[in-house]
């Protein structure tokens, strides 16, 4: 055999690259044993050192590429083959230097660069990224890999059109790659582009139609261009595939409200049958001290800290809570600050950014602790953490805020409503115990400004009806009615907002439906997305918000109360179908502007919009009215508060019964 160190390492690389690992290790072996101190010697190392990595050896591994290293500060192939390493064990930071350094040693390097791209990607700096990939594409242009990682980053990046652009020229290079496909059809859904997306998605499932992602994908499309039903159906085909997909079953359940022809008991039965896989054992026992007199620890789980209904909702709870009372914790499951979000960590006792745990490193932490009610906000919508709730990690866990229905999760204990939202017939639904708040579930406080305007009627000359809620919500019923609503308010207008209504392949067959209803187009008009102080100032276009149904809207409603505009909503018997009573029940508006049948919901509009003399006092008297009822923080963290401490105290005897 020869001692030549660079033959050896050319065999030997010859050999690992034919995949026969164990025959090149031991060449390498032999390298490192006749030159230790050569150059080849260090390629030696940390090729052994990927040896090892392949076969789960990471301290073995470590000390290969360290040793490597020091024999070669030089060799920008042992940086990059330790970064890898480093990544796969998701130490970022320090993956991140090593292939910094190795791109700065050799600039022709694409390893280096590209998964420089990756680790940077993966500690949130997307921009610095960018440049990474499109160096990696100078240097490989024709690999797909390349620009599907290019693609990923200008979607973090929020660049929508360009993150489309990217990944269709992955998918041009690797065509019939339905994984790509599916990522390329959720891209091009988010740049508006929804014909393609469908045909992208529907290419991946004919090529792969036990794809779950693809079906669930499709499914996210369809529900962007207001089409639930379909939604609801894709969403559910892509659980039934894949049950581990938590995000297309909760899709799937939220999607339930959205179906007209639906029953709560039926809603109900879905949530508690699907719900049941997400089992897990509860903890043999709790180190909570069971005394219903000390501060209860109430930790908040959501993913929506930030500036979103929900996030909002929860400043004026975290601002009030009383600390002698509560100390209230906050874990954010989801990455990112936003403008609200320093706020909401400031009022907190505790701050946990927890979006890189797993359910049940998760449940360790809040067991550590010491949370002794853990409140779910998110329920079944986007980002949930209901595996963690499933684990049971406090004595007592409470479903509120975020989803006035059932979770259907066994291991929640509680549900925190109002009556007005859960009549006593829909308790049945729940999986949970229903505890009631007193006038509504939720406090909301809006800014100040901009203040309400007259009723735009008096200076365009005609009624206006509004509504700045989901477009998913807007099912041929809803159509149907407000189509009659504006044939019987000559000359009046309908004004549509919702973000997905900038894209014409949406707005064109919502303009579309409304035709069908012998409605003009330039009776309505559709309005894309804008920022918070402008979408409220828009309300000053709106006489009269018109309520859908049966999913009817929350905060949307909120806001428009807010600014003086009157919410004519059609309540149901469904919880989802009753949130606008709720805020109207609470304000002791019901009888004014509520609803239980159709026929009533469409003249209680027609005749509003004739009564300019009510509309104005509405205009003045609805925002002082929230304030002293929706908006009381104080009566509400009272309410809330005493429900804690009910809770906790009945838990506190339990255990004591027990013991």
């Amino acid at each position: 055999m020869s001692s030549d160190p660079a033959l050896l390492l050319q065999r030997a690389e010859a050999l690992h690259n034919q995949g026969r690992v164990e025959e090149a290790d031991r060449l390498y072996q032999d390298l490192i044993t006749q030159a230790p101190q050569s150059p080849e010697a260090a390629k030696a190392l940390t090729n052994r050192g990927v040896i090892a990595q392949g076969g789960g050896r990471t301290d073995e591994a470590l000390d290969l590429h360290g040793r490597a290293l020091a024999l070669v500060p030089g060799l920008a192939e042992g940086w990059c083959n330790r970064g890898d390493l480093f990544s796969d064990l998701g130490r970022w930071n320090e993956a991140q230097a090593d292939f910094a350094r190795a791109a700065k040693l050799s600039p022709q390097l694409l390893p280096a660069w590209f998964n420089l791209g990756n680790a940077r990607l993966q500690l949130g700096e997307a921009a610095a990224a960018e440049v990474c990939y499109r160096r990696a594409l100078e240097l490989a242009p024709h690999l797909p890999v390349i620009h599907a990682q290019l693609a990923r980053c200008l979607d973090a990046l929020g660049r929508a059109q360009e993150a489309a652009d990217a990944m269709e020229a992955a998918s041009r290079l690797a065509p019939g790659d339905w994984r790509m496909l599916t990522d390329l059809g959720a891209l091009q859904q988010q740049a508006g582009r929804i014909t393609a997306a469908k045909e992208s998605l529907r290419s991946a499932i004919s090529l792969n139609p036990a794809h779950a992602s693809a079906h669930y994908n499709l499914g996210n499309v369809f529900y962007g261009e207001g089409r639930a039903t379909e939604a609801c159906a894709c969403w559910q085909a892509a659980w039934t595939m894949d049950t581990g997909l938590r995000d297309a079953a909760s899709n799937y359940l939220n999607g339930l409200h959205y179906l007209p022809k639906m029953s709560g008991e039926e809603t109900g039965k879905i949530h508690r049958q699907m719900m049941e896989r997400m089992g897990a054992p509860t903890p043999s026992g709790y180190a909570n001290t069971p005394d219903p007199g000390r501060v209860i620890r109430v930790g908040y789980v959501s993913a929506d800290l930030r500036r979103h209904p929900l996030g909002l909702l929860m400043r004026p709870v975290l601002k009030g809570h009383d600390p002698a009372r509560i100390f209230a914790a906050c874990y954010s499951t989801r990455s990112g600050d936003d403008d609200i979000t320093p706020e909401l960590r400031r009022h907190a006792a505790l701050w946990r950014d927890v979006a890189g745990l797993d359910a049940e490193a998760l449940a360790r932490l809040i067991q550590d602790d010491g949370m002794d009610i853990l409140v779910d906000l998110d329920g079944q919508t986007a980002g949930n953490r209901l595996d963690l709730f499933a684990r049971k990690p406090a004595p007592v866990q409470i479903s509120w805020l975020g989803y006035p229905f059932t979770t259907g999760l066994a291991a929640m204990d509680y549900a925190l409503m109002d009556r007005a939202t859960v009549p006593p017939e829909a308790e049945g639904w729940f999986s949970e115990t229903v505890l009631l708040l007193p006038g509504s579930r939720l406090c909301y406080q809006g800014a100040q400004t901009p203040e309400p305007q007259p009723p735009p009627m008096l200076r365009r000359g005609h009624v206006t009806f509004g509504s700045f809620n989901n477009i998913a919500k807007l099912n041929g019923q809803v159509v149907a009615s407000w189509a009659r609503i504006l044939h019987r308010v000559p000359g009046s207008r309908l004004v549509l907002k919702w973000p997905h209504l900038a894209w014409k392949e949406v707005a064109s067959p919502l303009r579309e439906a409304f035709a069908a209803q012998g409605i003009d187009p330039d009776r309505l008009e559709l309005r894309g997305n804008s920022p918070p102080s402008q979408l409220l100032a828009e309300y000053g276009d709106v006489d009269i918000a018109l309520d859908p149904f049966p999913y009817c809207g929350a905060f949307t409603s909120c806001e428009a109360l807010w600014m003086g505009v009157p919410v004519v909503t059609l309540a149901g018997p469904r919880p989802f179908s009753r949130q606008s009573l709720a805020l109207l029940s609470a304000m002791g508006l019901e009888g004014d502007l509520a609803r239980f049948d159709l026929a009533e919901y469409e003249d209680l509009a027609v005749s509003l919009a004739a009564n300019l003399p009510r509309l104005e006092e509405l205009r003045r008297e609805l925002r002082p009215a929230m304030r002293r009822t929706i908006g009381d923080s104080a009566a509400h963290l009272a309410a809330l508060e005493q429900v804690f401490r009910q809770v906790w105290t009945a838990w506190c005897v339990k255990i004591k019964g027990e013991a």
